[in-house]
C-alpha cells in the first residue's frame, strides 16, 4: 500500500486495497477546524461568567445594597480578559488535558481575572465604587460555575463526530486496543482516534474498538500529508517474527517528530504517577522525575483541612435528612436505625463506619440462601462482591436510600473525626480486600479510605477487581486537590442521575 492509499472521509481514516493508487483526499485545514472548536469554548466560559456574574449581583448588590443591574452591566466588557487567560494557559481548545489539570488552569486564571480587576477598581479608585463583597461572590460562583459549564458543553461535543483532535495510534495490537479504551474513557482529553498503524501485519484491515488499521508505521507520512497531525505513539513495539533478543524495537520517534506536528509518546509503565511528571534536562538525555503527592505532609495537611472544612459543611446540611431516614427506615423495618461495621482504615488500623441501615437483620442468611439457589448470581458475586438485585436490601426505603446513596451521609462523621476522607479508596469488608495484591494493599493502607473515590464515579458496579485497584491506585499516586474537586462533583452528578450506591 503507497501513500496515495490514505484517505479521509467524515473524520476518520480510509485504506481502499482495491484502488492503491487512489489519490489523497485531505481534510478541512486543521486551523479552521480548532478556530471554531476553541470558539465554541470561548463561548462556554463567556456564558458561564455572565451567569456567575449576575447571580453574584442577585444575592449582595441588588438584595442588600440597592444598586442598579446597569452599574455593573459597565463591566461586562472586561469579560474579554478571561479568555485571554485561559488561552494563555492552553484551555482553547484544551485538548489533551485531564479534568484535573483543566479544573486547576480555570481556577488559576479566575483567580488572577478576579485579582487584575479588583486591584484596578480599587487601587485605582475607578468610580463607582463596586462592593467588595459583590467582587468575592462573583469570583467563588464562578470557579464552581466554570468547570460546571465547560465539562457540560464537553459531555454533550463529544458525541458528534466533528469535534475532537483527530490522532492516530501507532503500536501493536495490544497496544492500540490499550490506547482506544482509554482515550474512550477520558472524556475530557478530546482526542478522537481515526485510524491505526499497526506494527503486526496480520492485523492490517481489521477493526479494533471500531478504529481500522489502514496498515503499519511506515504509512506515517501518508497519514499525516492526509490532514493527522497527532500521533499517539507506543515507544516500543512488538516485531512480528523478530528473534527473541530483538523482538521489542524502538519507535523512531525523531523521524516521526518529522512527520506529525504532536507526537505523544506512550509507556505501559504500570503503577507510576503521571499526574506530576517532572521533566529533567541532563544535557544529552531525558529525566522524569515521578513523585507519590498524597504520602507527602503537606500534601496530607492540604487534604485533612479540606476534610474538616467540607466535612462539617457537609454533614449540617445532610443532618436533617438523616434524622428523616433513619425514621424512616425504624418504622418500615424492624431494627436498629443505623448500621455499624468494622472495616480497615489508615496504617491497616480497624475503624468503625457508620450507615443508615438498608437492609433487613437477617440479611447474612437471605444472602447465603439466594447464591445456593442460583448459580448465575453466586458468579455474579464472586466477581464483584455486588449483586444488581440484592436480596437484602430492605425494599421501598431500603432500595431507595441506597439508589441515591443516601445511607452514606452518617460517613461525614467519620470525615469530621478523621478515621475517613472525603475522597479516597472505599473501605471494604475483609473478604472483598483478600482479592487484591499485597503491593496495593500496602499502598491502600498509606491513606485514609474515602466516602467517595474515583472508581466509584468512573466505573461503579460495571467493573471488576482489576479496574478497581488499577482506579484506587491511580487516585493515590496522583493526588491533588483539583482531582478532589473533579471526584466530588462527578459523585453529585453520580447520585442526583441515581446510578446506584457507592
Amino acid at each position: 500500500m503507497n501513500q496515495a492509499s490514505v484517505r479521509v472521509k467524515d473524520n476518520a481514516l480510509i485504506a481502499p486495497r482495491r484502488h492503491p493508487q487512489a489519490r489523497a483526499v485531505l481534510p478541512r485545514p486543521r486551523r479552521f477546524s480548532s478556530l471554531w472548536q476553541a470558539g465554541l469554548m470561548v463561548l462556554s466560559d463567556v456564558a458561564a461568567l455572565a451567569v456567575a456574574g449576575f447571580a453574584a449581583y442577585l444575592v449582595w448588590p441588588r438584595a442588600e445594597l440597592g444598586q442598579p443591574l446597569v452599574l455593573y452591566a459597565h463591566l461586562a466588557p472586561l469579560l474579554g480578559l478571561f479568555p485571554l487567560i485561559f488561552a494563555a494557559s492552553s484551555l482553547y481548545p484544551g485538548f489533551g488535558l485531564g479534568p484535573a489539570e483543566i479544573i486547576r488552569r480555570l481556577v488559576s486564571g479566575t483567580s488572577l481575572g478576579f485579582v487584575i480587576l479588583a486591584s484596578a477598581s480599587f487601587a485605582l479608585k475607578i468610580p463607582p465604587a463596586y462592593s467588595r463583597l459583590a467582587f468575592a461572590l462573583g469570583w467563588l460562583l464562578s470557579i464552581g460555575m466554570l468547570p460546571l459549564m465547560r465539562f457540560l458543553v464537553l459531555s454533550v461535543a463529544r458525541r458528534f463526530p466533528w469535534w475532537g483532535e483527530p490522532v492516530v495510534v501507532i503500536g501493536d495490537r495490544h497496544q492500540i486496543e490499550l490506547t482506544l479504551g482509554l482515550i474512550s474513557g477520558a472524556r475530557s482529553l478530546g482526542y478522537r482516534a481515526v485510524g491505526a498503524l499497526c506494527s503486526e501485519p496480520a492485523a492490517i484491515g481489521d477493526r479494533i474498538d471500531g478504529v481500522e488499521v489502514i496498515g503499519g508505521p511506515e504509512l506515517s507520512r501518508a497519514v499525516s500529508e492526509a490532514g493527522i497531525s497527532t500521533a499517539l505513539v507506543w515507544d516500543r513495539w512488538r516485531a512480528p517474527g523478530a528473534g527473541k533478543a530483538s523482538r521489542e524495537r524502538p519507535m523512531r520517534i525523531g523521524w516521526l517528530q518529522r512527520q506529525f506536528r504532536h507526537v505523544v509518546i506512550l509507556r505501559g509503565e504500570e503503577g507510576l504517577p503521571v499526574e506530576h511528571v517532572q521533566v529533567r534536562n541532563l544535557g544529552t538525555m531525558l529525566g522524569i522525575e515521578f513523585s507519590n503527592e498524597l504520602l507527602r505532609p503537606g500534601n496530607r495537611f492540604v487534604k485533612r483541612l479540606m476534610d474538616i472544612v467540607l466535612g462539617s459543611i457537609f454533614l449540617a446540611l445532610s443532618a436533617p435528612l438523616i434524622v428523616v431516614s433513619g425514621l424512616a427506615v425504624k418504622l418500615l423495618s424492624r431494627g436498629p436505625m443505623f448500621f455499624r461495621q468494622e472495616r480497615e482504615g489508615l496504617d491497616g488500623r480497624v475503624i468503625v463506619l457508620w450507615k443508615l441501615r438498608t437492609m433487613y437483620a437477617d440479611a447474612e442468611e437471605r444472602l447465603e440462601e439466594h447464591l445456593a439457589k442460583s448459580p448465575e448470581l453466586r458468579r455474579e458475586w464472586e466477581s464483584k462482591y455486588k449483586l444488581t438485585r440484592d436480596p437484602r436490601v430492605v425494599r421501598g426505603v431500603g432500595a431507595f436510600l441506597r439508589r441515591f446513596s443516601i445511607d452514606e451521609l452518617p460517613q461525614f462523621l467519620g470525615v469530621v473525626n478523621g478515621t475517613l476522607s472525603l475522597v479516597g479508596p472505599r473501605p471494604l469488608p475483609d473478604y472483598h480486600l483478600k482479592i487484591f495484591s499485597r503491593e496495593f494493599m500496602e499502598l491502600r493502607r498509606s491513606v485514609r479510605p474515602g466516602v467517595t473515590g474515583l472508581w466509584q464515579v468512573t466505573v461503579r458496579n460495571d467493573g471488576g477487581h482489576d479496574e478497581h485497584q488499577s482506579h484506587d491506585s491511580y487516585y493515590i499516586r496522583n493526588w491533588s486537590v483539583w482531582l478532589d474537586l473533579y471526584i466530588l462533583a462527578r459523585t453529585f452528578f453520580t447520585v442526583i442521575s441515581a446510578k446506584g450506591a457507592c
